[in-house]
């Protein structure tokens, strides 16, 4: 028996995946595939070469990994991200979560057999990552609800996803400039990106999580991610100056941001209404970006 499907159907496939792909916040999808080649630029000169089949499907099923993840983080985010005023299709009610968790689960599947395909290393390191992303968002952990939580899966996916990049481009011996970046990129992702619950207090409030600007109080938190971002910049740039003079130009960026976030964590430019609350993770996501191209084109 024959399925026909007409072009109609086609633009409901489509509509679908968009959807879902709005869902995973293609912001942080783009940081995740810039992560992923920023690791393999460490480990061979084939990054600007000829095609590397290796380094583009690994790219390619790693992307699908991380939506898959941050898909069924919206699933499990939906009633906190109601009472935000969360604009995404689950909670807007413009996708159902029962198409959204089977586009996340096929994504999943998809990843780890296309990993496992290219090699066990990568394979097995797709797999953490998504068991990562179960235990952050899914029972009976819900690690989403405390700020130590994130910050170890923030940081535990980051160094998963450079040394992922790293493989797929050749591996080899690890070398000190690539430890150093991936370190302070990965601590940058899992502490300083709680920026990002300034904007949402009181959705967190009501549905029990307990993020940093809950538990500690919205003044001190907003202290410890500009001290935080600021501690990672000089210690970033120290390290670079003494053992890896090649990161310097990726330190300056790093630092130059992290004063930016700083500024506008501590004043009132980042008080407010939802949006002006936003504007301390803004600041945490472009300079993540400016760090890492910068490492890819330097």
């Amino acid at each position: 028996m024959h399925v026909i499907l007409t072009p109609n159907d086609y633009h409901k496939v489509f509509v679908l995946f968009y959807k879902c792909f709005l869902e995973a916040r293609p912001g942080v999808q783009g940081i995740f595939l810039l992560r992923f080649v920023a690791g393999a630029s460490f480990s061979g000169p084939h990054l600007y070469g000829e095609t590397n089949f290796s380094l583009l499907a690994g790219a390619t099923l790693w992307v699908c990994a991380t939506t898959s993840i941050y898909i069924f983080n919206g699933i499990m985010d939906v009633e906190e991200d109601r009472i935000n005023g969360s604009s995404r299709p689950i909670a807007s009610g413009k996708l159902g979560v029962a198409q959204a968790a089977g586009v996340a689960g096929c994504l999943g599947i998809l990843s780890i057999l296309g990993c496992f395909a290219l090699g066990s290393t990568l394979g097995w390191s797709v797999a953490v990552l998504l068991a990562l992303g179960w235990v952050y968002s899914g029972p009976p952990f819900c690690l989403k609800r405390w700020p130590s939580g994130w910050a170890v899966l923030g940081i535990s996916a980051a160094l998963i996803t450079y040394n992922a990049g790293y493989i797929s481009n050749g591996g080899g011996m690890t070398t000190l400039d690539f430890l150093i970046f991936a370190t302070v990129m990965a601590l940058w992702l899992g502490i300083v990106s709680q920026t990002k619950d300034l904007s949402d207090i009181e959705g967190d409030k009501l549905a029990g999580r307990r993020s940093g600007p809950v538990v500690w109080g919205e003044d001190v938190a907003r202290l410890v991610f500009s001290g935080a971002a600021l501690s990672l910049a000089g210690v970033y740039t120290l390290s670079a100056a003494l053992f890896a003079p090649s990161l310097l130009v990726p330190a300056l960026v790093l630092t130059v941001g992290a004063a930016i976030l700083a500024v506008v964590t501590l004043s009132p430019w980042s008080r407010g209404d939802k949006a002006r609350r936003r504007r301390s993770y803004r600041a945490f996501m472009f300079t993540q970006y400016g760090a890492n191209l910068a490492v890819v084109m330097w």
